[in-house]
């Protein structure tokens, strides 16, 4: 196994480690634990997180002495070894690898299903080559970067312009061109332009600090899909939610509260994100990013049904959910999803 990888692994197993020690340790207290990962994306996470809303929604429903861990992940297969273990209740990862895992769980008790929305903005293809116009114009020279080759939102969106372009049989076209690494990363290559990496499908702030730079966008997840479609979703497993529904409502209430104050104030949502990301962007430029009108934060799934019968179609899941519906929680069907 490549060491880097290895190492990525390990420091994720610790992490789950750490998690399940803090659980051990809180006997007198309900502990929940949630995957958090840092980038604009995430804000609900990170403004539940600094203003303790899931404590305060749980509190109003009787559950008190609340403990929120919040796990750092690297990766989602490291993410889902630990909420399958029971070392993790609520998860955050894109629509096609929540697809894969609710796929793969059907008829175990670990099932998962979906909790809400976490977010809907566009991903970006970005290039630094003026030759590279649209993804017919990559090369066997090029390099293209996603968060995990094959199964990320990234590589699956990749796969379906491959399949727009040259039919669905070669839907895997552009497949030998991914390359997996952090978002960070990939955009100092890029800035750099010493590397072989012409290409990088990111979001913001990522994608917004490449376009300054002078790089244009060949695809978006938005073109592609036909519409607007859900960055990430939140999901736990069948299990927890029936056994602890107080607190996954408080969760969800926690998480449409976070979703509401970034529409109601963007410059506190700002600042909340700079402070726990560390992140060296301005504030000015990061209520910029919010401000995009393709850009929101609520709890309906979108574009879930597009990936869904693609994915199926390839065959990269053997089971295709009946509607979104089919894979989200009772409480939400009454959303404008798809």
């Amino acid at each position: 196994m490549n060491t880097s990888v290895t190492l990525r692994r390990l420091c994720g197993l610790a992490l789950v480690m750490a998690g399940a020690a803090a659980h051990l340790g809180s006997a007198h207290a309900v502990d929940v634990r949630v995957a958090r990962q840092y980038g604009v994306a995430y804000i609900p996470l990170m403004i539940m997180q600094d203003r303790k809303l899931i404590e305060k929604h749980a509190a109003q429903l009787g559950v008190k002495d609340v403990n929120v861990v919040w796990q750092q992940f690297t990766g989602g297969a490291v993410m889902n070894d630990a909420l399958l273990s029971g070392n993790l209740d609520f998860a955050v990862v894109g629509p096609p690898p929540f697809l894969t895992m609710w796929a793969r769980t059907q008829g175990t008790q670990n099932q998962v299903v979906g909790i809400a929305s976490l977010n809907t903005m566009p991903m970006f293809l970005m290039t630094r080559s003026p030759a590279i116009k649209s993804v017919k114009d990559f090369t066997p020279a090029d390099r293209i970067v996603v968060s995990g080759v094959k199964v990320s939102t990234q590589a699956v969106v990749l796969q379906m312009a491959a399949a727009q372009a040259w039919g669905i049989k070669s839907f895997d076209q552009l497949d030998k061109l991914t390359v997996a690494m952090p978002l960070s990363d990939s955009m100092a290559m890029m800035l750099s332009g010493k590397s072989e990496i012409t290409g990088d499908f990111t979001v913001p702030p990522f994608s917004y600090r490449e376009k300054k730079a002078g790089m244009t966008s060949v695809i978006d997840t938005f073109s592609v899909l036909g519409g607007p479609s859900s960055t990430n979703v939140i999901y736990t497993t069948k299990k927890y939610h029936d056994a602890n529904s107080k607190l996954t409502q408080a969760f969800a209430a926690a998480l449409r509260e976070a979703q509401s104050s970034i529409a109601e104030n963007k410059a506190a949502a700002a600042s909340v994100y700079l402070r726990l990301s560390g992140d060296r962007e301005t504030q000015e430029n990061i209520v910029e990013i919010l401000s995009d009108p393709q850009i929101s934060f609520d709890s309906t799934p979108r574009g879930i049904m597009s990936f869904a019968k693609f994915m199926h179609e390839t065959g990269s899941i053997k089971v295709q959910p009946e509607s979104w519906k089919t894979l989200f929680v009772p409480e939400l069907h009454e959303a404008a999803g798809n």
